[in-house]
Order: C-alpha cells, then structure tokens, then sequence
C-alpha cells in the first residue's frame, strides 16, 4: 500500500507533555562524575568557560575561585530568588519587605548572579523551588551549574595545589535555604537540598537548617510553614544587627509547618 505523503498533522502539546519530555531529557544528560551528579543546563560545558570539557578539565591552580576576606564583605544580607511559577519570588520580596527593605538587604533573581556574589556577602537567604524531576527553576538553571562546576574545580585544583590550609572561597558567608516544592512529585525540593551541598563544599555555612516547604495542602499552607522560617530570619537578622552573638542552629532538618 502506498504511504500518504500528505505532511503530519500538527502535535498538539499540554504542559504537562511538555514537561515530562524536558525531564527525559534532562535525566539523558545528567552526567556522574564521581559522587556528584551535574545539572547540565546549555551552555555551561563551554570552552571559553571551563577549558576543554571533553578532558573535563577545570583550569588550572591560579583560576580558583578566591573568596571575599570577612572585612571586605557585606554586611546587609542578599535575598536569592529562583521561581518558576512565581510563588518563590513573591515570598522572596515578603523576606526583603519583613527585614526592612531596600535600606537593609538586597534581593536578586538567580538568574541575575555568579558564585562571586555569594562570596562578597556575610549573610545570604534563598528562596527556591523545585522543578521537574528534582531539577532547579529555569531562571536557576545556569547559577546552579556553575556552582556544581565551580566546586568540582575548586576540588581538581586543591588537590593539585595540596595544601590543606587553602582558603575555600565561599568561607565566610552563611546561608539559609527555603526549597519549595510539592511533596505529590518525585525529588520533592531536592534543589534546595542539592544547592545547599553545593554551597557547603565551597566552604560556606548553613545559618539556619534548609527547610521544605510543601504546597501539597494548598498555597496557603505553603505560605505558613514559609512565615515559620521567615521569622526564624528576621530574628537572626535582628541579633547581628545587635551585635549579639548568634548561636548555632541544632543539627535537625524542620518538618514542613514547623513552629
């Protein structure tokens, strides 16, 4: 039988098809180097960035990343945003509003920042979603390769140096995370997670323990637990601006709703 040579017809498209093929094809590219898995978003394997990537090589001993000295960083504290839908956003400018404003912090899309601007801050708060299959935000996308790339770097290099008293460039800068997300979906939140180990192995400190926050139970709901560790800031904000001392979070991730 002859085949119809009449073109297809057009596909349509729902969001949701469209996202589960961007998952495919995330998790297809996804590569495990060691014990890290890399998000691998466009553009970041370049050359021009990152040396020859087939060879993965990070560069060499003089390109790491050098840190901020503690008396050269800023005091007022930057507010980090990476949304999809928008809701990490409007709870970003809710954490901004709550510590006063522009007059005492700074708030930035992830999109709109590098690893250096983490590295000249003391005090760092973000506020993240979760996309797809455990992935980051769109507008998330690149900050966080470059951070996982960053790392690895720094790593390759440090052992190449072999000096154990070599400053890790985020030392220095605290953060705290607010990973939202829906706990009906596969890697609930786990950007936030991620970022966070990121953040740590180049040698920032948590402020605070990373805390989920489910919308599973409706925006409102969401909105609470985000509130319970919003307060949590605005009292640690409140204390360094005392110049009271601030004592170390206890070791425990909160629950979703936590007081």
């Amino acid at each position: 039988k002859r085949k119809s040579t009449d073109p297809p017809s057009e596909i349509s498209l729902t969001e949701a098809s469209v996202r589960d093929l961007a998952d495919q094809v995330i998790y297809k590219r996804r590569r495990l180097l060691g014990d890290m898995l890399v998000h691998d978003a466009d553009g970041i394997w370049a050359k021009t960035m990152y040396g020859d990537c087939d060879g993965i090589s990070f560069g060499s001993a003089s390109d790491v990343l050098c840190g901020v000295p503690d008396d050269s960083k800023n005091e007022i504290p930057l507010i980090v945003w990476a949304s999809q839908t928008g809701t990490a956003k409007k709870l970003a400018k809710h954490l901004h509003k709550s510590l006063g404003g522009d007059r005492h912090c700074i708030i930035r899309g992830m999109k709109d920042i590098g690893v250096r601007d983490l590295a000249k801050h003391k005090n760092v708060y973000i506020i993240c979603s979760t996309f797809g299959i455990g992935r980051p935000p769109r507008n998330g996308e690149v900050f966080y390769s470059l951070v996982q790339l960053e790392a690895m770097r720094y790593q390759d290099n440090e052992e190449d140096i072999g000096d154990a008293e070599v400053e890790k460039p985020l030392e220095g800068t605290s953060f705290a995370i607010a990973a939202l997300g829906s706990s009906d979906f596969e890697g609930f939140a786990s950007f936030g997670f991620g970022l966070a180990k990121e953040l740590i192995s180049l040698g920032a400190s948590k402020a605070l323990e990373t805390t989920t926050h489910d919308d599973k139970n409706g925006k409102a709901e969401q909105k609470k637990s985000f509130q319970a560790w919003q307060a949590k800031a605005v009292a640690l904000e409140d204390k360094r601006r005392a110049g009271r001392p601030i004592t170390s979070p206890h070791k425990r991730t909160f629950a979703p709703h936590a007081a």
